[in-house]
């Protein structure tokens, strides 16, 4: 191979590697400690120490003067180098979550001033063997704006990220119990994608979408997230249990100097604009976000605690268009499909008071082909109440030289109350999602580390569908105290299923309720020789789903044309009433081990244009003549 093409291969390596990742909670050093003249120098004292916490790990240069630090909690470090001989070195920045910093530590010789260097520990390339990763860090989850306040916006900052909510199938039921965003990324569906925090995972309530939020909509807690890295594509063996991006999220920590936040964002609508489907009074809304975050010391260098608190409100005017039973229709009188002149229709007792389900039109008539079909609209708002409050706390240790401990616990407890396309039906969706996670780190050497990690994810939903008191009293139920039945017209039976006129009554899918609680514990190795670091680990997990999903608890009513309805003509009445509540278990074991060492190649490659000597006797030219691409 000639020198440009191996020259070439070795930046198309570099590129792929480069931003890799080690671990879901932390970043790694490494590097190598050499002399002015480029020779290794091995067994060279290095001291990273944490300047935010105190905390510190101490690692001694092997025979090629390599060095590997894995798992370091984020934070600012300085890099501390002595050897007999040689000045002391110091060089100090951040270390962010998911990445592996490579630094050549160049030491001087003995006699000169202490060298310091402020900078990017990161290596404009990244050598190590492992996958790409797209960091989120700390300013940008701060400082970018963001409507909501939801940081997994931020997500799209990284390519291929799109977000997938939008074009999320069905209407607000059981199979949409997961409300929070979802992202296709890399081209995989959102249930691919596997969101932890502090390494345990983050997981919603649903089976089908499994994307962690609140009934807002929103992943709240900004002033309690440090940053987050998504990795992508060929990952690390140390990731696992789905095929899709696995999204990192770090909590906040609290330091050795007091820190915190206080805040309030307020959003109303007093100068928006007027809507298509709104009446002349613009529906209301008001959304108020406050909250505060402290953090700081118990014990300088030793113990240390932060909190967040963060609440949301809002109130909505949904504006809705709704299809329901013309006036005529109400009176007992249905146009002919053919000709639009008006039949009259005996309107059974219960189909009375059914109608009591939809609001009485004021829009205009629908037709097809320019015959009515009895038929109208209705244009107006009903109003929607969100209650959302998350909370999170971090306790940090550094019990020793060897060893340090964090735990924390997240919260995010919501309630929403909203609108179906009939503003006389509504849904309530309670939603409890909760993390715990506990770390402990040791050092056994500075060649051997162990990090031993417990955690439980609990998400909770309940879904419960109804019609207004006032409305509920005219109409119709199965039994008493039990809300008024699904009624479709011309239209599926199934769950979020469309008809012909609006769907009234209680949703298909009401009084149904999810609790999935998962155990994991996973313990990791590391253990490093020369340039390699071999990692080693086990993760186990305890699912335990308990779910009463049932279907038609309350009942539902298809009728095969509006005609059919007003003479109480029922096509099909599904009925559940029993349910059998299911529990399923599960046990997930894995294992693995691989090599996240460097790859560093002896030969190095530049490019460079050197002046070329003249021929004996000639004249100097102008301008030097390029040499091509040379082994140095």
């Amino acid at each position: 191979m000639s020198s440009r093409n191996r020259v070439s291969a070795s930046l198309l390596f570099a590129v792929a590697s480069a931003a890799a990742s080690a671990q879901v909670v932390g970043g790694n050093i490494s590097g190598v400690v050499t002399d002015p003249s480029g020779a290794v120098i091995p067994k060279a004292h290095i001291t990273i120490h944490n300047d935010d916490t105190g905390s510190q790990r101490d690692l001694v240069s092997s025979s090629s003067g390599s060095f590997t630090a894995p798992s370091l909690t984020v934070g600012h470090y300085t890099i501390t180098v002595d050897a007999p001989g040689f000045a002391a070195f110091h060089r100090s920045d951040n270390i962010t979550v998911g990445q592996t910093l490579e630094v050549n530590l160049k030491l001087a010789l003995s006699g000169s001033e202490t060298v310091t260097v402020n900078g990017d520990l990161a290596s404009s390339v990244n050598l190590s063997t492992e996958q790409t990763s797209g960091l989120v860090n700390a300013r940008q989850v701060k400082e970018l704006p963001l409507n909501g306040r939801s940081y997994d916006q931020l997500l799209t900052l990284n390519p291929g990220v799109v977000n997938y909510t939008n074009q999320r199938s069905g209407s607000t039921g059981t199979s949409n119990s997961s409300v929070g965003s979802m992202f296709s990324i890399s081209g995989r569906r959102p249930q691919d994608n596997l969101f932890l925090l502090n390494g345990i995972e983050y997981t919603g309530a649903s089976l089908i979408n499994t994307t962690p939020g609140g009934t807002s909509g929103q992943l709240l807690g900004i002033d309690g997230v440090h940053e987050f890295n998504v990795v992508t594509d060929t990952y690390s063996a140390a990731y696992g249990k789905r095929d899709g991006a696995q999204i990192s999220i770090v909590s906040q920590n609290g330091t050795n100097q007091l820190h915190g936040s206080a805040y309030g964002f307020e959003r109303n609508s007093f100068l928006d604009a007027r809507n298509y489907f709104d009446n002349a009074r613009i529906p209301e809304f008001q959304r108020h976000v406050y909250g505060a975050a402290v953090g700081g010391p118990i014990k300088k260098d030793k113990l240390f605690l932060f909190g967040n608190y963060e609440g949301y409100r809002q109130n909505l005017g949904v504006s809705l268009q709704t299809l329901v039973p013309d006036n005529n229709a109400r009176a007992g009188f249905v146009p002919n499909p053919t000709t639009g002149a008006l039949v009259p229709v005996t309107v059974a007792p219960n189909s009375a008071k059914l109608l009591n389900l939809w609001p009485v039109a004021n829009g205009a008539e629908v037709t097809q082909n320019g015959i009515p079909t009895g038929i109208a609209k209705w244009t107006g708002s009903a109003p929607q109440r969100i209650r959302e409050d998350f909370g999170t706390t971090r306790f940090d240790w550094n019990i020793g030289s060897k060893d340090n401990f964090y735990s924390t616990y997240t919260i995010d407890d919501s309630y929403a109350n909203t609108p179906s396309g009939n503003p006389y039906t509504y849904v309530q969706e309670t939603l409890r999602e909760q993390v715990f996670s506990a770390q402990e780190q040791h050092v056994f050497s500075p060649r051997l580390l162990n990090i031993a990690r417990f955690g439980f994810s609990r998400s909770s939903f309940y879904f419960y569908g109804y019609v207004p008191a006032a409305q509920q009293a005219l109409a119709p139920t199965v039994r008493p105290g039990v809300p008024t039945y699904a009624v479709v017209i011309s239209g599926s039976t199934a769950s979020n299923g469309a008809s012909a006129i609006t769907g009234a009554g209680a949703n298909v899918g009401s009084n149904n309720a999810i609790a999935r609680n998962l155990f994991t514990f996973d313990d990791h190795l590391y253990y490093t020789v020369g340039k390699h670091t071999f990692q080693g680990g086990v993760w186990v997990q305890r699912l335990q789903s308990n779910d009463n999903l049932a279907q038609n608890q309350y009942g539902q009513a298809s009728f095969a044309s509006l005609t059919t309805f007003l003479q109480g003509t029922i096509k099909t009445f599904t009925y559940a009433p029993t349910i059998t509540p299911l529990g399923w278990r599960a046990t997930y074991v894995d294992g693995f081990i691989e090599d996240t060492g460097t790859s560093r190649r002896t030969s190095k490659y530049a490019l460079a244009f050197v002046p070329s000597p003249p021929p004996a006797g000639a004249k100097r030219r102008a301008a030097p003549r390029s040499t091509p691409l040379r082994t140095m």
